[in-house]
C-alpha cells in the first residue's frame, strides 16, 4: 500500500523550545495572522489534549532512527483526543524525509482499534471506508510487517492557532507532556503513573519550556519569518516519543541532554 494510495498530508515541520514569556510574546505575534483552531475554542482553556500510543519493536528501531536521525524515518501511533472519550481514534504513520513530513491518517472507531492492535489477524472495521481504510491498510502493513506493539502513552495540552491567509500554516503550542509505559493498546492508564517530559529535569534545562511547532507546505509564510527573526527563535529539536523511551527504558547514565540548535 503506498502512501500515495492513503488518507496523506504532505508538510513542514520546524519545532521550538520557548519559555513561558517568549511564548506569550509570539501567541501575540501571530494574531493579527491566526486564529485558534474551532475545536480549541470550543474548551474554556482554548486548548485540547491529545493522547498517542506508540508502537515499535522489541529492539526499537523506530527509536534509534530516530535519535540517530535517519534521513528516512517513521513514527507509528494511535492518536486519541482525552475531551472526546467515545470519538474515533486515528491510526497514524508519520514520515519524515529530511525537512518533509507525510503523514497518512484514518479514522477508526473507539471500540474497533485495540483488537486491530492487538491481535495480527483481526479485520478492519466495516465502517472504516474509503481514505480512512487506505490509511489503516498502511499503517497495519507497517505495524504486522515489522511486529510492532505498544510501548509508551504520551498526553500533552495542545493550543493549536491556523492562518487565516494561508492555504495551510498552523503554530501550535505544547505543554504539559507526560508519559507512561505500556505494553498493551489502551489509553486507559492510572492517573497516578504520569511522568512529565516537558520539565526542567528532564530537559536539562533552567526552566521547564513549551514546545512551539510551525507546521506548513513548501515555504515558510513570510509573515512569520519576520516574526521568528524578531523573535530571535532558533529550531530545536525534541521528539515526544524519544523522550518517553528515554524516560523509561533508559539507564540514567546514557540519558543525553536536548541539543540546542539542532535542526531536524
Amino acid at each position: 500500500m503506498s502512501a500515495r494510495d492513503a488518507n496523506v498530508i504532505e508538510r513542514r515541520e520546524f519545532k521550538y523550545l520557548v519559555d513561558p514569556l517568549t511564548a506569550a510574546r509570539l501567541r501575540a505575534a501571530i494574531q493579527p495572522f491566526c486564529e485558534i483552531d474551532p475545536w480549541a475554542a470550543k474548551n474554556p482553556r482554548g486548548r485540547y489534549t491529545i493522547e498517542s500510543v506508540y508502537l515499535d519493536t522489541e529492539a526499537l528501531r523506530l527509536f534509534w532512527a530516530n535519535e540517530h536521525e535517519q534521513l528516512d524515518r517513521v513514527k507509528v501511533r494511535v492518536r486519541g483526543y482525552a475531551e472526546a472519550p467515545t470519538a474515533p481514534v486515528f491510526f497514524e504513520v508519520k514520515r519524515r524525509v529530511n525537512d518533509v513530513i507525510l503523514k497518512t491518517r484514518g479514522k477508526v472507531p473507539r471500540d474497533a482499534w485495540q483488537r486491530l492492535v492487538a491481535e495480527p489477524d483481526a479485520e478492519i472495521d466495516p465502517r472504516v471506508g474509503g481514505k480512512d481504510r487506505r490509511a489503516v491498510e498502511r499503517f497495519l502493513a507497517i505495524a504486522r510487517g515489522m511486529h510492532l506493539r505498544p510501548f509508551t502513552v504520551v498526553r500533552y495540552e495542545r493550543e493549536p492557532w491556523f492562518s487565516r491567509i494561508d492555504d495551510y500554516a498552523r503554530v501550535t503550542f505544547d505543554t504539559v507532556i507526560r508519559a507512561q509505559p505500556t505494553a498493551l493498546p489502551t489509553f486507559a492508564l492510572p492517573e497516578r503513573g504520569w511522568r512529565a517530559l516537558d520539565d526542567a529535569v528532564t530537559m536539562r534545562t533552567l526552566d521547564s519550556l513549551i514546545v512551539v511547532e510551525l507546521k506548513f507546505t513548501t515555504q515558510v509564510p513570510l509573515w512569520l519569518v519576520r516574526i521568528v527573526e524578531r523573535l530571535g527563535l532558533c529550531r530545536r529539536s525534541f521528539s515526544k516519543y524519544g523522550t518517553s523511551i528515554r524516560a523509561f527504558y533508559e539507564a540514567p547514565s546514557l540519558r543525553r541532554p536536548i541539543a540546542a540548535g539542532g535542526r531536524r
